[in-house]
């Protein structure tokens, strides 16, 4: 009976080593890149309690390379270009992903982000224009195509949970203004 209960505990110590493994190679991975610098993980990270602040933030953060696509679209002799456009549509797919986590968070421990909520909405339905605008290359065509897929998650999520909230401070008048617990 021991040898029985060892065997299966090594089993299942690999599966889980196993399932682990992976995720702990990819957190050290080189070419994983964090799409935020330092400076802007320190202001995400100063707003957890603010979930109206920290949104802002994260429209900030996208805003800007949404910008950088723009330029880099509007530059055909810009030093790898193709590269540049790749990384910067990656890092709007991450941090429009961020954004839709954060505001998940934020709706499950009823902060009230209606006010936030509006410039999502708006935001998310100019983003696809750009996305669109850039010119096409094998290089990144799947990278645009993540990163539209990610704008009209966020676009959808925005407008349904503005929804959302309108309807739960109606009828939660005591709720209103209140920030939450926010994400971890």
């Amino acid at each position: 009976m021991p040898r029985r209960i060892a065997a299966v505990l090594l089993v299942l110590a690999f599966a889980v080593f196993a399932g682990v493994a992976p995720r702990l190679h990819a957190q050290n991975d080189p070419d994983e890149v964090d799409p935020l610098t330092p400076d802007e993980v320190q202001q995400i990270r100063d707003s957890k309690i603010y979930p109206n602040d920290r949104i802002k933030l994260y429209l900030k953060f996208i805003d800007q390379r949404i910008d950088t696509l723009r330029q880099l679209a509007a530059d055909p002799h810009a030093d790898n270009r193709a590269a540049q456009i790749r990384n910067k549509l990656q890092e709007f797919t991450s941090l429009s992903d961020e954004l839709q986590d954060n505001l998940d968070t934020y709706d499950s421990a009823h902060a009230d982000i209606r006010k936030s909520l509006k410039d999502v909405v708006a935001d998310t339905s100019r983003w696809p224009s750009v996305l669109q605008s850039l010119p096409q290359n094998p290089d990144y065509d799947f990278s645009v195509k993540t990163a539209l897929d990610s704008a009209q998650s966020a676009s959808d999520d925005a407008k349904q949970l503005s929804q959302e909230q309108e309807i739960f401070f109606k009828a939660h008048k005591n709720e209103r203004n209140r920030n939450g617990t926010g994400p971890g």
